[in-house]
Order: C-alpha cells, then sequence, then structure tokens
C-alpha cells in the first residue's frame, strides 16, 4: 500500500461533513453522533485506530524512547507493528490474570512506554485507570476501590525512584479487597508480584487470546480529576468518545496539510505526564491516529531539570513539530537560550492548562517562528474543548472556538446547580459542556449530582464569556473570581499587568478576605531567574498597569517558586490558603495584639477549608472568644479557636 498519510486521516475523518457552515452548526450535532455511530465508521475505539495505522504503516517508527530524557541518550524504538504487538501482549497478560470488562487496571507508573502499552491493552480487556503516582496512599486506593481495580501495575523496587512505588503499590493492596495482582516493571521480579516482561513475552504479539466486541460505547478508562484533597472522582471515558475527541482535534489542526508546506509526519515530544488526559490523547492518541513519531522524554518529563536544561536541543536533533506544555513550563524554557538550536521543524505548540500572558505568547513564536495555539478543555470533555484553529484568525488571551461538533454555552447557575438563564454576549456565566466527547458522567454517582443542569450538559464549574464571533475567554473557576465590594474583579487582568514587568516570569492572583471590601486581590509572584525587584515596586507597577483599578493588588509577594500541580498547572487553592492565613493574622494582631496565635488552615468537606486559631503561650483570657468573634465576624469563613478555649 502506499504511503500515504492523507489517505489514513481520511479514514478517520472521512465521515465527518467538513463544511465550514455545516461543522459550526450545533443543531448538527445529533447527525455527527449517527455519523459517529455508523457502522461504517472505521474506528470506534484506540485499539482500532492503533491497527488500522499498524496496517498502513506497519515499518514506521512510532514510539521513541529517551531514557533520561536527554538529547544524548540512545533512543529505544518500536515501530507501528512493534507497538500493536506490545499492546496485545499487555492485553493477554491481563486476560489471563482474570481481568473481566467491568474491572480495571491501575497504573501507578512515571513515563515508561509500558504505561503506553498498558494503557491500550488494559482498554482492550477491561478498563484502564492511570494514577498520578504523586498521589498518597489514601488516594490511590480510594481511586482503585472506585474503579473496581484487580491489577496494578508499577516500578520493581529495584528501578530508579522504584521502592517508594513498589511499598505504595503493597499498601493499596493491602487496602482494597478487589486487588488481586501487583505487576512490576524491572529487570528483577519483586516479591509477591509478577515480572512484566516476564508475563508479557510468553503470551501472542499477533493476536489476542479473547474475543471482545468492542462497539465503542463501553466504558474504556477512569481517569481521576483532583487528587490534592478529599477523594478524586473518576471521569468515564468510552472508546467512541476518546477517539472522536483526537478526530475533532485533527480537523482544527495542520496536520497533514502538505500544500502549505509542512512536514506529512508528526514528531510529537511527550514530557507531560500520561496519567492526564493531555498526554494520554492530546499527544499519545493523537499520534497514533496521524501515524506519527510519539518521542517519549524519559520517566520524569518536565520534573526532569535535563529535560529543561536540553530541551531545545531535543527539537532540533529529533525535528519536533509539536508538543504541549503549561504557562509555567513556557516560561523556564524561555529562561534558556534558542538562537543557538534549529527549532524550525516546529509547526505549533499547545498550552491549555492555565491561560497564557500575552508576552509569553509573544516572545515564543519571535524566538522559536511557532505559535502557541491556546486551548481549554478537561477531563470531563476527554481533552480538548476549544481551540485556536491552525488556519483561522487568533484572539489572543481567548482559549479559542469550541472544536467541531461540541457546544460550549455560558449561563448563570443557581446554587442547586439549575440554569437561571443563558448570558448574553461577553457576560460572564458558568461554562456548560455538551456534545460527541463530552463525558457521560462520573463513576461515583454522588460526584454527578448538581452539575448536570440539563441532560447531557455539563457544568465545568469554569467561568467564562463568548465573544460575537464564538471565541472563549475564560475567567477562572468560579471560586478564583476576586468579588472585591460587590465588584466582579477577573484575576487575569492583575496578573497580565504583572506579567509585562522584566523581572516577572509568572503571577497569580487570588482574593484575600478583607473585612471592609469583602475580598481584596493580592499578587503572587515569581521572578525571572537572576532578576530583581521589590514587592513594593510590582504593586507600584501593577497599580499604574492594571485595566482597572479594583484589579490592582494590594499586596505582592514574592516567592522563589508558585506552587504547583503534578500536570504543572499553579495551585490556586495553596496560594488562597496563604491569602486567608495572612488576612487573618493582621486582624487577630490588629484586635488583639496581648494574644499570640498559631493560624492554620485546614481542608473541610462542608465548607471547603476551615482556619483553625490555636493560641500559643500564656495569653489566653477569659473573653477570648467573644472578642475573636468580634474581631472577625466579617470574615466569610468558617474558624474554630482550638485548645484550651475549644
Amino acid at each position: 500500500m502506499p504511503f500515504d498519510r492523507t489517505e489514513l486521516r481520511k479514514r478517520f475523518i472521512r465521515r465527518f461533513p467538513t463544511d465550514p457552515e455545516f461543522v459550526r452548526n450545533i443543531e448538527d450535532i445529533e447527525k455527527i453522533e449517527q455519523i459517529a455511530a455508523d457502522e461504517r465508521f472505521p474506528c470506534h475505539s484506540p485499539s482500532e485506530a492503533l491497527a488500522l495505522t499498524s496496517s498502513f504503516f506497519p515499518d514506521e517508527i512510532a514510539l521513541t524512547y529517551l531514557p533520561d530524557g536527554s538529547a544524548s541518550d540512545d533512543p529505544i524504538r518500536w515501530d507501528y507493528r512493534q507497538y500493536q504487538q506490545e499492546v496485545n501482549r499487555a492485553a493477554n497478560v491481563f486476560y489471563d490474570l482474570g481481568l473481566q470488562p467491568d474491572e480495571s487496571v491501575i497504573f501507578l507508573l512515571p513515563n515508561v512506554p509500558q504505561l503506553l502499552f498498558g494503557l491500550w491493552g488494559a482498554q482492550l480487556a477491561g478498563i484502564a485507570a492511570p494514577i498520578n503516582p504523586y498521589l498518597e496512599v489514601e488516594h490511590i486506593a480510594s481511586i482503585a476501590r472506585s474503579a473496581n481495580a484487580r491489577i496494578l501495575v508499577t516500578l520493581s523496587p529495584t528501578e530508579p525512584g522504584g521502592t517508594e512505588l513498589w511499598n505504595k503499590a503493597l499498601l493499596t493492596k493491602n487496602a482494597v479487597a478487589s486487588l488481586e495482582h501487583i505487576i512490576t516493571i524491572g529487570e528483577r521480579v519483586a516479591e509477591d508480584s509478577i515480572n512484566w516482561a516476564t508475563a508479557t513475552e510468553h503470551q501472542p504479539a499477533d493476536q489476542l487470546i479473547f474475543d471482545r466486541n468492542i462497539t465503542g460505547l463501553e466504558v474504556a478508562s477512569y481517569f481521576h480529576t483532583g487528587g490534592t484533597t478529599g477523594a478524586p472522582k473518576l471521569a468515564q471515558h468510552t472508546h467512541r468518545k476518546q477517539v472522536l475527541n483526537v478526530c475533532q482535534m485533527q480537523l482544527t489542526g495542520p496536520r497533514g496539510r502538505t500544500s502549505n508546506g509542512f512536514t506529512d509526519c508528526d514528531k510529537i515530544l511527550c514530557t507531560l505526564p500520561l496519567f492526564h488526559v493531555n498526554a494520554a490523547f492530546v499527544t499519545a492518541l493523537n499520534t497514533i491516529i496521524g501515524a506519527g513519531e510519539l518521542i517519549l522524554a524519559g520517566p520524569n518529563g518536565f520534573r526532569n531539570p535535563k529535560i529543561i536544561d536540553d530541551f531545545w536541543r531535543l527539537v532540533e536533533k529529533y525535528k519536533v513539530t509539536f508538543f504541549a506544555a503549561v504557562p509555567t513550563i513556557y516560561a523556564t524554557l524561555l529562561d534558556r537560550p534558542t538562537d543557538d538550536f534549529d527549532t524550525s521543524s516546529l509547526i505549533n505548540c499547545g498550552c491549555g492548562a492555565a491561560p497564557m500572558p500575552v508576552s509569553l505568547l509573544e516572545d515564543f513564536a519571535q524566538r522559536t517562528g511557532a505559535n502557541i495555539m491556546e486551548g481549554y478543555g478537561m477531563t470531563e470533555t476527554i481533552a480538548v474543548a476549544t481551540t485556536h484553529y491552525f488556519f483561522g484568525d487568533r484572539k489572543i488571551g481567548s482559549v479559542g472556538m469550541r472544536i467541531p461538533y461540541q457546544s460550549i454555552r455560558v449561563a448563570n447557575i443557581d446554587d442547586d446547580g439549575n440554569i437561571i438563564k443563558e448570558c448574553a454576549t461577553n457576560q460572564i456565566g458558568a461554562i456548560l459542556h455538551s456534545g460527541i466527547s463530552t463525558f457521560p458522567g462520573y463513576k461515583q454517582q454522588d460526584a454527578n449530582r448538581g452539575v448536570w443542569p440539563e441532560e447531557q450538559v455539563f457544568n465545568s464549574g469554569d467561568m467564562g464569556r463568548l465573544d460575537e464571533e464564538g471565541y472563549l475567554w475564560l475567567v477562572g473557576r468560579a471560586k478564583d473570581l476576586i468579588i472585591r465590594g460587590g465588584h466582579n474583579i477577573d484575576p487575569l487582568v492583575t496578573e497580565d499587568a504583572l506579567a509585562t514587568h522584566p523581572a516577572v516570569e509568572l503571577a497569580a492572583a487570588v482574593g484575600q478576605p478583607d473585612v471592609y471590601a469583602g475580598e481584596v486581590p493580592v499578587a503572587f509572584v515569581q521572578l525571572v531567574e537572576g532578576a530583581t525587584a521589590s514587592a513594593e515596586e510590582l504593586k507600584i507597577f501593577a497599580r499604574e498597569h492594571v485595566g482597572e483599578r479594583a484589579a490592582a493588588p494590594v499586596e505582592v509577594i514574592i516567592c522563589d517558586a508558585l506552587p504547583v500541580t503534578a500536570v504543572g498547572k499553579i495551585y490556586k487553592p495553596e496560594l488562597r490558603k496563604r491569602a486567608i492565613q495572612s488576612a487573618f493574622r493582621v486582624a487577630l494582631t490588629e484586635a488583639l495584639p496581648a494574644t499570640e496565635f498559631t493560624v492554620h488552615i485546614a481542608d473541610d468537606k462542608r465548607s471547603g477549608i476551615k482556619v483553625m486559631l490555636e493560641v500559643t503561650g500564656d495569653t489566653i483570657t477569659p473573653d477570648l472568644s467573644a472578642r475573636l468573634q468580634a474581631a472577625l465576624q466579617h470574615f466569610t469563613q468558617t474558624w474554630q479557636l482550638i485548645g484550651p478555649e475549644e
């Protein structure tokens, strides 16, 4: 068969109408669902996608693994035939261990090739459930129980970083009744486990030992959300929705547009964690459907300082065409010189975790020749919900337009999760999702309460506005809005103003409790490496550059590094806690100067957080509780005195 990726792409998306008016017409979503459900649609699952691509390009490189994430690594490679064989072997192992279609395999792994083989293999035999390996055991066990897990795959304790994961795996197995087997990846078999290499090498590679008819409607995977406090929710993904979301992405981008001078073969660099939907679908499955080469840059991705230092050399050596990152990473990468490296292979790059400062977007394009295409999505939309279309206009600061055959609405929502009214153009409200790649719901039924205001319409909890042309502008999570004296402040106004200061690398604004205004904006700032600036200087600068006076921060706090999640997002809940803690300390010092307090911030299921006030030293007075009530009556946060006056 001729080597032609364009023909392969047609196989995947040929049944999707591409007329612009049809694509933009929300009313035709039902028709698209019918098309996708048509038995003539060539691919109902990622496993079918891999089989189709493998049949077209069996000898082409599918996966390149760099063990240390360095340009000096000797790469380990698999072609598409070998990729398919590894997935088959993994699926056969899971089936042999008794995995049923309604049971899951949980993966407690860094970015190793076996995670990819296992992810698609588990979906063939049952359900895949990749887990953030940095979670605490109680959260891992909670996910395993909710996912009805039978098998856990992790590193052998003989591997770098494997001891901690192995210990977590043992504790999880002891805590989860359904968990029967632990498979370890490494050179030696760990005690009480099954060795991955030994188990897979004895399985057939060119066929499955079981017969399962996957229609595409079955649950393929559970991807957990959150995971820093409370029990993580499991978003259910079906086989078909995974494939359709990637097809939607393909319709918006430059892939295969060789008439425009772009390479026919994508070489996608993967440095984000594969337990997250961005790497799993925007990167890994997108590569399969585009018949490209996935370059897996070490087990720890961007967590490895080597990759940051070696990044532009990797782009040059492997002719990388695309990679995805978050704003914190882009800022760090631009701290490294690019002039000595050839970045001309880059077509475009992706960012979807948080809004990008305009100055960072412009600097990146000028220095690399590639644009960062901002988008927006979440685990509940499989991966992507909106993006800037490659051949369309781009409104810097927005997250683009909805992807084809996906609906984005903005509405006012009441406290019970019901729609009060649709928002007018440019009016801020809750962002609602529906369409062919919106997930069918959470595995835990309790988590579905209050988030489905209409049938098959999901309330994201994100706030935004749609402009006249349908571009979506994020304001943040509903709890991210800063409400100052009844005035809604978009934290991006504060953040963008600070980001234009030459010494500022990253800025994050949150609301700090205030006895008069309810909330006032405070900003946490990370400086460019080697730069100097005082907090007062930055506060004055922000006051002079914000678009609205109310958004000027009352305080700027300079941090060595802003807290981030496992996938690199700035973790604002931690910053809010710091702001609340600071506000309480100031109020307590002013009202009760003779009493010494330690202010603790605790997570609380009912109120979100609770402020715990502990009296330190011999400073307790008989009327302390009454005086505290008077001093803190204007704060909306729940607080409690602990210790002798508890």
